[in-house]
């Protein structure tokens, strides 16, 4: 590894793993082709911004990988806020028409849960389908995060997190980062689950619905349907498990899940 004195040499050393973090955060938050390469070419410009001002800041009281990681989450904050008003409708989204598109982007990109965005779409006059319905076709579109832009300084980088409050703050948010990869794992996993099933796993974990309310309202049995949800906890651990997240970061998230499904 280059002296931490030699940004430059740190930086072109680092692009593998800069890349990598870049390729994690856009598949987390749904950026795909152009708009991923676009959001990679702009935090390289960030990175290497004021002679390599974040660069500098780096003192080695924390991983490399880890700090990266840290400023390249925070950077995409900012970059989100910059693609305001940019959201576009999956391919699947556009192939199924105006509800699929109103739906994607009250669920996807506001972060309404299937109720509200069900309650909203009802009131405006967009749809009389119900919930159940809706649900059928939430599970036709592919998993997205919300971008949630937040209001940040004009220039990001003339407030970089210091040496010391960069390395303190990772250590702080390490725990909570590491289970958002482990969720964001389990929103990929789910891609591969067929449309009910990904209803389901959505309306259960996502929405904690008990079982009783999931099976009221997809019609389906309930006794059966305890059975099947720990098939596919069961069947998500092992896919995660397989992307190389611990055994004992899979069972925080999903123990509860798996032994308990009714919540109460």
């Amino acid at each position: 590894m280059p002296e931490q004195n030699d940004p430059g040499a740190l930086f072109l050393d680092s692009l593998p793993s800069i890349e990598r973090i870049a390729a994690s955060l856009c598949r987390r938050n749904g950026l795909a082709g152009d708009d991923a390469d676009e959001f990679t070419s702009w935090l390289k410009e960030r990175l290497i911004a004021d002679d390599y001002a974040v660069l500098r800041k780096y003192t080695g009281k924390s991983e490399l990988n880890t700090y990266l990681t840290f400023v390249a989450t925070r950077l995409f904050t900012d970059y989100a806020r910059t693609r305001t008003g940019r959201w576009r409708p999956s391919a699947a989204a556009e192939r199924l028409g105006d509800v699929a598109r109103e739906l994607e982007t009250l669920v996807y990109r506001d972060g309404a849960s299937l109720g509200e965005a069900g309650e909203r779409l009802r009131s405006a006059g967009r749809t009389n389908l119900s919930d159940a319905e809706l649900a059928r076709v939430l599970a036709q579109l592919p998993a997205r995060e919300p971008l949630r832009p937040v209001e940040v300084a004009a220039d990001p980088l003339v407030h970089a997190p210091s040496a010391d409050d960069a390395d303190e703050r990772v250590r702080a948010e390490e725990a909570a980062r590491q289970r958002k990869f482990v969720h964001d794992a389990l929103l990929r996993g789910m891609q591969s689950l067929e449309p009910e099933e990904r209803t389901i796993i959505r309306m259960h974990l996502g929405e904690e619905r008990r079982v009783a309310d999931i099976a009221r309202a997809l019609g389906l049995d309930q006794r059966s349907l305890y059975r099947r949800i720990q098939r596919l906890v069961q069947r998500l651990r092992g896919e995660m498990e397989a992307e190389g997240i611990s055994a004992e970061d899979v069972r925080e998230v999903l123990d509860n899940e798996e032994s308990s499904p009714d919540r109460g």
